[in-house]
């Protein structure tokens, strides 16, 4: 069912629209195919979420109209920030629920709406691991042919084919950032107008204190810094809990750890960098590093990895590359980067130079 003159069904049918559409473009002019089918399942996925959704803002829509108090702020934001008011504000005036309740009732909604998203990285991700070895051979292959474009385009077409033979273009894989990061800066930016432009968000925090410091106002500064400290913590422990594996390759555990080194670094400087968000902007981050903590935990599961169709990685394969890689490691500790290949034994070599000049000196005498 549609609700088309409630603020939640224009903002989100109109902000949805727009991006699958500039998907779609970006696809067609890159020449991307894959993009336009990971759009279609981006489609699908969103169907299954959709009927919620308008089941909420038809709703919602009595109590905003009754009581609203973001509708004033509302009218001077983006759709998808605006959206996200009303959605906030359904659970506070229709259900009763506290500020902070609510925002952290919306997290949940909007974590649950992606998790499809999430889901086919991860079955994109796992598939690629195992068609990796495919195109390294043909890398290898290519690799001393030279910068032919003819050779290069061929190659391009093989890539193409291994990546559609194995369902895993890497199209797909961009398609979570592509929707949570406007989820991400619109929460941010909701959370923080409403401070500033609700009232009753100076008392919509819970009545229990945190350590030295009271919850109740969302609209102040934790200045204790005990909030942005778990923020940290929890993004922190998703960015240690979330690792793939061993590496296949030294290149890429070397990639790895530079990564994992600087979101480390990256979450130590967010404590003094957030410290002067509101509380209710804290609400919101604490709940969703939550639920990705709990979604990559989830993920290392194998029943859950099972029902939801992310395949298994083949542990031969992973032990292997990782042989062929100690092989190659100690092959250029001995020999260097780039061995000289050389047509005979060079000891032996040697040793005849050496012979033939003792013999020299012994005739000369």
């Amino acid at each position: 069912r549609s609700v088309p003159g409630h603020p939640i069904a224009r903002s989100s049918s109109r902000g949805f629209a727009s991006s699958t559409a500039a998907a779609g473009g970006w696809g067609r002019m890159l020449g991307i195919s894959g993009v336009e089918d990971a759009m279609t399942s981006v489609v699908e996925a969103s169907a299954v979420t959709a009927p919620f959704v308008a089941a909420i803002a038809e709703q919602a829509a009595p109590a905003a109209i009754a009581a609203s108090e973001v509708a004033d702020i509302a009218s001077s934001v983006w759709s998808t920030t605006a959206g996200l008011m009303y959605f906030i504000e359904y659970f506070h005036l229709a259900q009763d629920m506290e500020w902070w309740a609510a925002i952290m009732a919306t997290t949940a909604i909007m974590r649950l709406f992606v998790m499809p998203f999430m889901v086919m990285q991860q079955r994109v991700a796992a598939r690629m691991h195992i068609a990796k070895p495919e195109i390294e051979a043909l890398n290898a292959r290519i690799k001393g042919m030279g910068g032919d474009q003819q050779v290069m385009a061929e190659a391009q077409k093989e890539i193409f084919a291994i990546w559609k033979k194995h369902n895993c273009n890497p199209a797909y894989m961009m398609l979570p950032i592509a929707v949570q990061a406007p989820l991400f800066i619109s929460f941010y930016f909701a959370i923080s107008e409403m401070a500033k432009g609700v009232p009753s968000f100076a008392s919509g925090g819970p009545d229990w204190p945190l350590g030295p410091i009271s919850m109740h106002d969302l609209t102040a500064a934790d200045p204790t810094y005990i909030m942005p400290v778990i923020s940290s913590a929890t993004f922190l422990a998703t960015v240690e809990l979330g690792g793939a594996g061993n590496p296949e390759t030294s290149e890429a555990a070397q990639q790895t750890m530079m990564t994992k080194w600087g979101l480390r670094a990256l979450s130590v400087a967010l404590i003094p960098m957030t410290a002067g968000f509101s509380k209710g902007v804290f609400v919101y981050w604490i709940t969703t590093n939550m639920f990705s903590l709990g979604q990559t935990l989830a993920f290392k599961v194998p029943l859950i990895k099972k029902i939801v169709a992310i395949p298994e990685i083949p542990k031969e394969a992973t032990i292997g590359a990782m042989a062929s890689v100690v092989t190659k490691r100690e092959i250029e500790q001995k020999f260097g980067a780039e061995p000289v290949v050389h047509t005979s034994n060079p000891k032996l070599k040697k040793l005849k130079r050496k012979r033939s000049g003792e013999e020299d000196r012994s005739s000369r005498r």
